[in-house]
């Protein structure tokens, strides 16, 4: 009961202060009260005021080779005096930075000054003031711009990354990269630290077709670079098995001596693109005993070296993997 007697009491007085603000009188009320505030509005934009704009800088212009070496402003405070309904439409239409153009010549080390007549008019020319705007005071009044030549290096750009190929599938050739190096201007003795530059991972998985990406370069903030980014090219294609006979080799052997291998060829079984299966060439695999590890051997049996001349060759396995040798005088 206690519950329905507080619901009522609420009730009842949201329905009068309802009756109250929808009342004539109260609506007469705020209608003339919204057109007096109106009126006063639009006579305050025509009375003259003081207003200050804050206007971001940016500095253009300057060549890749040289760099800013002082902090000039980021951003140019200006305070100006016209009529209201002007004032406001500077304040609404100049929130883009102001561009200061740095092209001219330069030297091994210099500055630009920016009197304060210069940047006057550079200000009056952006915001596009009207002869009854007056500019009552710039802050700063003036722009220095100190700069120097940068040192200069080319750099290899070392791609990194995590690329899990499709099952079945392998590259068909070297990763490319496009561009392959840059150019990249700083301090000397930054630059002399550095070997490569680095990309920003590339992760990638179950990739079964050839495709290209852009990878963005790890970039230093003390440095300039040509360019920020590299073009990947992955270029893979399905992969089979190919069994061959390859005769076992000599190397580092005397010319009194000569090895003798038991067997003297040797089975290899290795993966190759479908597109290389039939340009095997017997240069592209070399199976061979080092005499080097021969004559210090108290053993009959050996086990082969294996080196792979062709980047279209992998998982390169030999059968047998040892083999008996006899070391014989000429």
């Amino acid at each position: 009961m206690a519950d329905n007697s507080v619901i009522n009491f609420l009730k009842y007085y949201l329905q009068k202060l309802k009756s109250f603000f929808l009342s004539k009188d109260i609506l007469s009320f705020l209608f003339f009260l919204a057109l007096s505030s109106a009126f006063w509005f639009v006579h305050s934009l025509g009375k003259e005021h003081e207003t200050t704009i804050t206007i971001p800088v940016r500095y253009v212009g300057l060549p890749i080779n040289y760099a800013i070496t002082n902090s000039p402003p980021r951003e140019i405070t200006v305070n100006i005096k016209d009529q209201g309904v002007k004032l406001f439409y500077y304040q609404s239409n100049h929130q883009s930075p102001i561009s200061i153009d740095l092209s001219r010549n330069f030297y091994q080390k210099g500055e630009i000054l920016i009197t304060s007549d210069q940047l006057g008019g550079r200000i009056s020319r952006y915001m596009h003031l009207q002869s009854t705007t007056t500019i009552l005071e710039v802050h700063p009044d003036s722009l220095l711009i100190q700069y120097e030549r940068l040192s200069v290096k080319t750099l290899p750009i070392k791609l990194i990354s995590k690329i899990e190929l499709a099952p079945q599938y392998m590259l068909s050739e070297g990763i490319r990269l496009e561009p392959s190096e840059v150019t990249v201007f700083g301090e000397k003795k930054l630059l002399n630290s550095l070997k490569s530059i680095p990309t920003e991972l590339l992760e990638l998985k179950n990739v079964n077709d050839t495709a290209m990406y852009k990878c963005k370069l790890k970039l230093n903030d003390r440095l300039q670079y040509s360019a920020k980014y590299t073009r990947v090219s992955i270029f893979v294609e399905p992969f089979t098995e190919r069994k061959v006979q390859i005769p076992i080799t000599n190397i580092n052997c005397p010319d009194n001596l000569s090895i003798r291998a038991f067997p003297a060829f040797v089975t290899a079984t290795y993966k190759v693109g479908l597109s290389q299966f039939n340009t095997f060439s017997p240069d592209d695999i070399q199976i061979y005993l080092d005499y080097n590890d021969l004559k210090s051997s108290s053993q009959s049996k050996q086990m082969l070296r294996i080196k792979n001349n062709s980047s279209h060759i992998s998982n390169i396995r030999i059968s047998p993997q040892e083999v008996e040798f006899v070391l014989e005088q000429k």
